[in-house]
């Protein structure tokens, strides 16, 4: 996986294990990125992620649902995560993600 794919999938774990860890501005920037990929394939990463309500589920389960190997699975979530990963609106958002955690930063020292 690149770097910019795996800088997403990071964040996308993140977000599922603390859906509170951002704000709900970039949590409905983050919904519409998802609208990037096909209908099938959004609704299964937002399981694979444990996105938006949804719970983790894993690999295997979803490899076996669409009747494919887990390698292909991972195949099939790494072009997806490479194409959201390469548009310009998750460039855009991962630069406000920043700014959202660098003020966040400020405040936790103004109040130290």
């Amino acid at each position: 996986m690149d770097a910019l794919s795996q800088e997403l999938q990071d964040f996308l774990i993140r977000l599922g294990r603390e859906p509170g860890c951002v704000s709900e501005k970039v949590e409905h920037y983050i919904r519409h990125i998802m609208h990037l990929v096909y209908a099938d394939d959004e609704d299964m990463l937002q399981q694979y992620y444990g996105l938006f309500g949804n719970s983790v589920k894993p690999l295997d389960d979803i490899a076996g649902e669409r009747r494919v190997s887990r390698e292909t699975m991972l195949k099939i979530i790494e072009a997806n995560l490479r194409k959201m990963a390469v548009s310009p609106e998750w460039q855009m958002v991962k630069q406000l993600i920043r700014r959202q955690e660098d003020e966040r930063q400020a405040d936790k020292q103004i109040s130290t």
